[in-house]
């Protein structure tokens, strides 16, 4: 049974591991504009104990950082080194069956979550052994990517591999701590809890998505511009700024909570410091982009690109900002945190994640996108819904903020926010909205015949 699943053709694991991620977008969107109504009105389908919000939130966005990004960005790890080593992926049955246990992974792991069965940990709410099974799933994925750049025909490795690498290294090992001290409550409690906790959950963000998706982008912006990387040198600074500085940031999460001062500190000063890297990759954007500007119009794989490339700085400036004690005093708890919050995952990584998909599956498949109306309806739904949920909710959080530190009562402040709630959902419904047309264009493209070849220009010299 499962040996008739798993196929050699060439991009058959990338294609499983996109159209997966896909599905699981769909459905955690769907999830997460349930959540976000509930906002408004929390007694709806409130006699369903699976749809309560505190079952929603956890599955919505253990559904979005691992169903969809994680395994769209596997899929584009395991269709892009193969163009930059100049060989085949060593294997494509070891990912393939990767992706069956990472998949049949997140349904267990929706069932557990519907009916209270977590950990009530942050980012690592499944329970043993569910997170085992993430890491064989990616043990399988490391060894084939390795073996493929081991094997490698191009010698020098180009900067996509070095976060691509680094990426496969790093996520397992975070994710483990992670989940391990959340499984495990007699070990690990209270403040240290906490303390590992926001090590987990802020390097799985900045050691998993974010190398990854700058790597993608270091890949794609040359592809689609016809520019070479603009400072290959620039782009291996913010690797290794990152991978040295990055990890000491989770205390910043805690900051005024119960652990000692110089703690709190040691997550400030290195989140101030990761405006380097982020200025690497700003820069390599600027540079790359240079005398190609016009694309943003004829080409909508850059306009993908450029945004998400905006969304990730307003991201990486406003993490370091709100690291700062006086900001945090006004932000702590308020809907600043996950505006916030946002913006990397969605606005940052799902837009160039959408790019790798409209420039790959055209060369998985040999059929152009089916639509390109229905591109750019997803472009504006995602953009745009995304845009009036961060404003309210950024919003809604600097008015908790203040209010609160004036000594306003709490259930005020409730009422107060309301009509931002109202935004919230109207934008979140807008962004979900975008998701089903991102997918239904995708199974169209998938389904359509004839097959139309794909244009397939080789990469730039740099790449």
């Amino acid at each position: 049974m499962i040996g008739s699943l798993l196929r050699e053709e060439e991009n058959s694991a990338a294609k499983l591991w996109m159209v997966s991620a896909l599905v699981w977008l769909a459905i955690s969107g769907l999830v997460g504009v349930l959540a976000t109504i509930k906002t408004v009105n929390p007694d709806w389908l409130g006699s369903l104990p699976f749809l309560q919000f505190g079952r929603l939130k956890p599955l919505h966005f253990n559904g979005t950082l691992f169903g969809w990004l994680t395994m769209v960005l596997m899929s584009q790890i395991l269709f892009i080194t193969p163009k930059l080593t100049g060989r085949k992926l060593y294997s494509e049955r070891l990912p393939q069956l990767a992706g069956w246990i990472f998949n049949l992974t997140i349904v267990l792991a929706v069932f557990t979550i519907s009916t209270g069965r977590m950990t009530g940990v942050k980012y690592a709410e499944l329970v043993m052994p569910l997170p085992l099974l993430v890491a064989v799933s990616f043990l399988l994925c490391i060894y084939t990517v390795f073996m493929t750049v081991y094997h490698r025909q191009e010698q020098e490795m180009y900067s996509t591999l070095w976060y691509y690498i680094g990426s496969l290294l790093w996520a397992p090992l975070v994710y483990l701590i992670g989940s391990m001290a959340a499984n495990f409550p007699q070990y690990f409690s209270g403040a240290n809890l906490q303390n590992i906790n926001w090590f987990y959950g802020h390097n799985i963000i900045g050691l998993w998505f974010t190398t990854v998706g700058v790597g993608t982008l270091y890949y794609l912006l040359p592809k689609e511009t016809g520019n070479p990387l603009f400072s290959h040198k620039l782009s291996l600074i913010g690797f290794w700024t990152i991978a040295v500085i990055y990890p000491w940031n989770g205390p910043h999460h805690i900051i005024h909570g119960p652990i000692p001062i110089w703690l709190m500190k040691s997550g400030i000063i290195p989140s101030i410091l990761m405006i380097i890297p982020v200025w690497t990759v700003l820069t390599n954007m600027y540079g790359t982009m240079e005398g190609r500007w016009s694309l943003m119009q004829e080409n909508y794989k850059v306009k993908y690109l450029i945004t998400g490339t905006i969304f990730y700085f307003m991201a990486c400036f406003q993490g370091p900002m709100q690291s700062l004690m006086s900001v945090s005093a006004i932000a702590k708890f308020t809907q600043w945190v996950p505006a916030h919050a946002h913006l990397a995952p969605f606005g940052a990584f799902t837009l160039i994640s959408a790019a790798f998909i409209y420039h790959a599956l055209p060369r998985m498949t040999g059929r152009e996108i089916y639509s390109l109306t229905l591109v750019n309806w997803h472009y504006w739904l995602s953009v745009l819904g995304f845009a009036i949920f961060w404003l309210a909710m950024t919003t809604a959080g600097i008015m908790q903020g203040f209010s609160w530190a004036a000594g306003v009562p709490f259930i005020k402040t409730v009422t107060m926010i309301e009509p931002f709630n109202i935004a919230r959902a109207i934008g979140g419904s807008m962004m979900g909205t975008g998701q089903f047309v991102l997918l239904y264009n995708v199974y169209k493209t998938l389904t359509a015949t004839p097959a139309v070849a794909a244009s397939n220009k080789p990469a730039p010299a740099s790449a």
